[in-house]
């Protein structure tokens, strides 16, 4: 909130002021009474229209007042059963539930066996790859590798895994340039 009432700023010229906005000293009156009601400290001296940043303020102010409606939607929607819910701290509530069965669909377009093949088959590979490379390896993902290649047979061996069909490894980094 402190963010979106900072960057919707408070000058007195009518492309961001309110038309009941008519001099500075009440815009100043009228950010002084914002500070001292409300539960956060703002910077006055961030008080500054930006309209991205209002925008971007007011997403997150969105989604997260939004969250607040997700565990009525849980907790009173008869197509779940077995709700619990914990209180973790002051912050954070657990809630778990199962969906009951006759409104569970299936979704069409996934494949879990499809899903668990290509996985296993991107790590085969990505293990053939880091025993090639050992410790020239930097970092690893499930498909990425970034490796210091130093011109070593190791790093020249590596390359045959390069291509540009599916399965095959693509060089990411524009730059060949060595720092």
């Amino acid at each position: 909130m402190k963010y979106k009432q900072e960057a919707s700023g408070c000058k007195c010229d009518p492309k961001y002021c309110k038309p009941d906005c008519e001099n500075d000293k009440e815009c100043k009156t009228k950010i002084q009474y914002i500070i001292d009601n409300a539960a956060y400290n703002l910077d006055i001296d961030k008080v500054k229209h930006n309209s991205g940043l209002r925008f971007i303020a007011k997403i997150c102010l969105n989604n997260l007042w939004g969250h607040f409606e997700h565990i009525t939607k849980i907790v009173f929607n008869e197509k779940y059963k077995d709700i619990s819910t914990m209180i973790l701290d002051e912050n954070i509530v657990l809630t778990e539930y199962k969906e009951k069965e006759e409104y569970s669909k299936p979704n069409p377009s996934v494949n879990v066996y499809i899903a668990l093949f290509t996985t296993a088959h991107a790590r085969l590979k990505l293990y053939e790859l880091l025993d090639i490379l050992q410790e020239r390896v930097l970092y690893m993902d499930t498909d990425s590798c970034i490796y210091n290649d130093d011109g070593s047979e190791a790093c020249k061996k590596s390359r045959k895994y390069d291509g540009s069909k599916l399965g095959d490894l693509t060089d990411e980094i524009v730059s060949k340039t060595q720092c």
